[in-house]
């Protein structure tokens, strides 16, 4: 809870700037993650050098995963998926090492090393950060085929 407080503290600021002065059109922040898209490599790092600036205000600083990418080359790993761009569609779909967490856990709670009650609420976090990314079914199913049933 003190994070989220902090988060919206200190980047309202940030927040407002982003959205009234750099005028970034595709915008999207969550607690302390965010993305700026736009098709102008040049000025998305002179928006970089001013969110530094007002980072730096707090005696914050972006941390090391923080670069500007080519999304249609590279897709973009955000919020526990990875967003690539097919056919001029936005695709979202869950990374693969939190499908293999996934997996891997499942197999302990049906081993027995986790038992029903964690395991549950295991299994039903998962599941709902899956339906966001467009797997929902395609795990439910493979649930099914280690015999848990959900």
């Amino acid at each position: 809870m003190t994070s989220q407080i902090m988060a919206v503290f200190y980047l309202n600021e940030l927040d407002h700037y982003i959205k009234e002065k750099l005028h970034i059109k595709y915008y999207i922040w969550y607690m302390d993650d965010g993305v700026l898209l736009c098709d102008n490599k040049e000025y998305l790092k002179y928006c970089l050098e001013k969110i530094e600036d007002i980072v730096r205000r707090y005696d914050l600083e972006l941390n090391k995963k923080t670069k500007i990418i080519n999304v249609r080359k590279e897709g973009l790993d955000f919020l526990g998926f990875r967003f690539i761009i097919w056919n001029n569609k936005i695709l979202m779909k869950v990374r693969d090492i939190t499908k293999k967490r996934f997996k891997r856990k499942v197999m302990a709670i049906r081993r027995g090393k986790i038992d029903k009650v964690k395991g549950d609420e295991i299994i039903n976090s998962y599941l709902a950060h899956f339906k966001w990314g467009n797997c929902y079914n395609h795990l439910r199913k493979y649930l099914r085929e280690i015999n848990i049933d959900r």
